[in-house]
């Protein structure tokens, strides 16, 4: 396998395009061609001298600035029928691969997306293994020492990402993200950690232009402070709970004093923090979580799912949070403005609808519908979701579920109080509250 990478709007965005081609026959994909101006002389040049046999567009999500020259690209080299794959929401896209699965470039290269929403719900991070040789290709969503903004999704989507899809690949994976960002990154890593990795990072940055396919997964979880979020003594279980297990190795989060004040949950804080800490920096004087630009309330905001509702809101938010124009905002007033935008929220989908629209969900889940009988006919198969009623939901869907994806889910939406315990009723709303279904 040959990568070669084409950087793009050097000194403003800072893009990569990346022409990926297998050794033996020649077969080549370009990954987020966005400006065709820079990457269209570097194809009609190869694809002249027989270097490649260029197959398809291959896009790490919709943003104009990584899918937006799929079109003008397609013209330019006049293959008009050259297929693009990508996520749904690409431009011109022909193909969206579910998560997990494959296809090969040439003879060589085995492709493997992985589904990563958040930066956008769109977002696939493409795994390629030609023998040995193994890379990922992370578009917005992992950068060398940070991550992309939460533009469609939320925190608990990027840590999913990051710390579940993508840390579960072998350790001597390349990285090839969508932007050269390492050196400000770096910075503001060194300002929350520092250790050898972190300083040798920022030798490396100050020192070299390009970080692209220079790092590993290995070495993300060394320098990348989104990659190091959970104790040095947790690992993952080596056994997965069996399904009578009634206790949890999981502690419900506890609110803080601040959370309590503003009548949130600690699950709701924990957004709030996470977020917040995306486009944080440090600041004398200030707390320990620092400030925001006052650019970036309405992105911060948007990350959480709470979006001002009109620019009359968003002016009126930047006021109180920035009255004197200083540029930046501090971390106890955004999060009262949080907490007042989840209240409302709360208050347009409380009610009697509400609950109706919950209890036929849950129905459909149960078998026993709005009001309807359960499947088991027993009493109880109305309280809880049970792995049986996700197999038979599978079943119905035509989805080949394996149990262990099974048993996770329902682990993860009950905190791990056991597969046994099922899912209740407020459990199941709150993983269809997280997931965007309710806001």
């Amino acid at each position: 396998m040959h990568i070669q990478s084409i950087p793009m709007w050097v000194g403003s965005s800072n893009n990569y395009a990346y022409l990926v081609k297998d050794d033996k026959t020649n077969d080549a994909v370009i990954i987020d061609p966005a400006n065709p101006s820079e990457v269209t002389p570097v194809l009609q040049k190869a694809i002249k001298s027989g270097e490649i046999n260029l197959t398809a567009i291959v896009n790490t999500h919709h943003h104009w600035d990584h899918a937006g020259g799929n079109k003008k690209l397609q013209g330019e080299l006049g293959l008009d029928k050259l297929p693009i794959i990508g996520g749904k929401d690409c431009e011109g896209v022909t193909r969206t691969p579910g998560h997990g699965e494959s296809f090969k470039i040439g003879e060589s290269i085995a492709v493997k997306a992985l589904h990563t929403p958040c930066h956008t719900q769109d977002s696939i991070c493409w795994f390629m293994q030609d023998g040995d040789q193994k890379v990922v290709f992370t578009g917005d969503t992992l950068f060398i020492s940070g991550c992309g903004k939460f533009f469609e999704g939320n925190a608990e989507e990027m840590h999913s990402a990051l710390n579940k899809t993508l840390a579960a690949l072998p350790d001597d994976t390349v990285v090839f993200p969508g932007h050269e960002y390492t050196k400000s990154n770096v910075k503001f890593a060194a300002s929350v950690l520092q250790n050898e990795a972190i300083q040798k990072l920022q030798a490396f940055a100050e020192n070299n232009k390009e970080t692209q396919g220079k790092f590993t997964i290995g070495d993300e979880k060394k320098h990348n402070v989104f990659m190091r979020v959970e104790p040095a003594k947790r690992k993952p279980p080596t056994q997965k709970p069996s399904s009578s297990s009634t206790t949890t190795d999981v502690p419900r989060p506890r609110a803080s004093k601040l959370a309590k004040e503003h009548n949130i949950s600690a699950h709701e804080e924990r957004e709030i923090r996470e977020a917040f800490s995306l486009f944080a920096e440090p600041l004398k004087g200030y707390s320990k979580e620092g400030v925001i630009p006052t650019s970036d309330v309405r992105s911060c905001l948007v990350a959480l799912g709470i979006p001002p509702s009109s620019r009359d809101e968003q002016a009126e938010f930047v006021d109180i949070l920035d009255p004197e124009g200083e540029g930046f905002v501090a971390y106890e007033p955004f999060f009262a403005v949080c907490a007042l935008k989840y209240h409302q929220r709360e208050e347009r989908g409380g009610g009697e609808a509400r609950r109706r629209e919950v209890e036929e969900a849950f129905g459909l889940f149960t078998g026993a519908g709005a009001g309807g009988s359960s499947a088991s006919g027993s009493a109880g198969a109305r309280d809880v979701i049970t792995i049986a009623d996700l197999k038979r939901v599978a079943a119905v869907l035509r989805e080949d579920v394996k149990d262990e994806v099974l048993r996770d889910m329902i682990l993860e939406a009950n905190g791990g109080a056991g597969v046994g315990k099922g899912v209740k009723r407020d459990e199941f709303e709150e993983v269809m509250r997280r997931a965007g279904v309710w806001r």
